[in-house]
């Protein structure tokens, strides 16, 4: 059972500033991190019929990944499970769910949101981005991946500002022709980009 930070409460959930939850718990662990308790501050609505929910019908600890807070900590959703009492609703029960931390999650929207922007509009490497908020390289990719579904289509956007970069891909090769001749082979790329944006418009050989 976690007790509620009482008068600290809402100076606490100000400062994690994770919209849509509040902090009831907060403890400094012996390793120098935190622990932090949240609870979800959203109607709990069924996916299915969308009838509000006033009926718990178990709890749970889930942990998430989130963007570090004062230094590093380790967030901690206490989790609710509903029951749906619309008799027409065939879903006996339901499990919270958020915009922050959407059904089968386990990291914050703004956690993922800001690794994509570190590496798009910081031009950060993603194992480098990765090592900076604790999370694994997959987790990074898997954001960016999830970001580039979303974007525009290239023939929509309308650029002002273009970037061009150019790139050796690989290391010099040789290659012996048909005359017995060896030639070298540079492999570059051409990369053009949306300055605005971040967005890849293209790439080229040559």
């Amino acid at each position: 059972m976690h007790e509620s930070t009482g008068s600290q409460r809402d100076a606490a959930s100000t400062i994690f500033n994770l919209p849509n939850y509040r902090v009831i718990d907060a403890v400094d662990l012996p390793d120098g991190g935190r622990r932090v308790v949240i609870a979800s501050t959203v109607p709990p609505g069924c996916p299915s019929c969308g009838v509000l929910a006033t009926k718990v019908h178990s709890r749970r600890s889930q942990q998430v990944r989130d963007v570090p807070v004062a230094g590093a900590a380790v967030v901690v959703w206490a989790k609710r499970r509903w029951f749906c009492l619309e008799p027409a609703c065939a879903r006996g029960t339901f499990a919270e769910a958020t915009e922050q931390i959407p059904r089968y999650a386990r990291s914050t929207t703004r956690l993922r949101d800001q690794v994509v922007s570190a590496v798009i509009r910081s031009g950060r490497a993603a194992s480098e981005v990765a090592r900076a908020h604790g999370v694994s390289w997959w987790l990074v990719q898997a954001a960016l991946s999830a970001a580039a579904v979303v974007l525009p289509d290239v023939d929509d956007v309308r650029v002002r500002r273009l970037g061009v970069d150019e790139h050796r891909y690989r290391s010099v090769r040789w290659f012996r022709t048909d005359e017995g001749a060896w030639r070298r082979f540079e492999p570059w790329m051409t990369t053009l980009v949306d300055l605005a944006t971040g967005q890849v418009l293209g790439i080229v050989d040559g």
